[in-house]
């Protein structure tokens, strides 16, 4: 389970008139570590239509070839965050680039910045979401206007104390019935919270707000657990704006990815 609720946001101060690329940051300070660093990314484990690109990166090996350079590629406001807050950061944006990369075919001269809400804010003609762990960034990417809406989380299984905050504090009432019996399943815990936080990440740059977990619930999902659907709450504020959101869920060993892409 994460850290902290929702972290599509950055929590820091904004920062939005786009930053430089940390690509390119990372070819005047030590071109000589270039390659090696390219060589950590990885496609995403997230199942995401064609057109819409996802780049992963570990953060051990991250760490190993570019401790000392993290604290000049991160925004001010971070310079005092812990290094693991910095390193992840740092991860997300590089995923992020070259995942806008892949997805428009060109070199990518500029950074992500970050809106008054602490969200990445992509440049106009792209949509994209970031996710980290411990130990790993993803990001994905996709051109507009073909693509309007795209959010992706990962998830390490939730231990047994993480499942009980997810079923007290992140679950309608009516959930808590459905899905969730005396004894609940880590696996179905884990998608249910990743699956909040991917519509979340979709639609914080339409509602420009925080969503509670109780806004949206889960009302389907297939035997083999790679696909959920997710709707408003009848009578809450998101149900005059959206009908529901599929999504796609892919289980990796101990983590969940889980992603909501919607066309134009």
């Amino acid at each position: 389970m994460t850290q902290a609720l929702h972290p599509a946001t950055d929590r820091v101060e904004p920062f939005p008139s786009p930053p430089p690329s940390c690509w390119e940051r990372l070819t005047r300070l030590a071109p000589h570590r270039l390659a090696a660093i390219e060589a950590c990314l990885m496609p995403a484990p997230h199942a995401l239509p064609a057109g819409v690109v996802g780049r992963g990166m570990d953060l051990e090996r991250l760490q190993a070839l570019a401790q000392d350079l993290v604290p000049a590629l991160v925004p001010p406001a971070l310079q005092r965050a812990s290094a693991s807050r910095q390193l992840g950061h740092l991860g997300g944006r590089l995923c992020a680039e070259a995942a806008m990369a892949a997805a428009s075919g060109r070199r990518v001269g500029i950074g992500i910045g970050i809106d008054e809400s602490g969200a990445p804010l992509w440049p106009a003609d792209v949509v994209g979401s970031i996710s980290h762990t411990r130990g790993g960034a993803w990001a994905c990417a996709g051109p507009r206007p073909a693509w309007s809406m795209v959010g992706i989380d990962s998830e390490w299984l939730a231990d047994a104390d993480a499942v009980r905050s997810i079923v007290e504090l992140c679950c309608t009432a009516g959930e808590r019935r459905r899905w969730f019996p005396p004894a609940p399943d880590p696996l179905l815990a884990t998608l249910l919270f990743s699956a909040k936080e991917s519509v979340y990440k979709a639609i914080h740059p339409v509602v420009r707000r925080f969503v509670e977990f109780d806004e949206v619930e889960l009302v389907a999902l297939d035997a083999g657990r790679s696909a959920l659907r997710l709707r408003p709450v009848p009578g809450g504020p998101l149900a005059a704006r959206f009908d529901g959101f599929a999504l796609t869920a892919v289980v990796a060993g101990d983590q969940v990815h889980t992603a909501l892409v919607a066309g134009a």
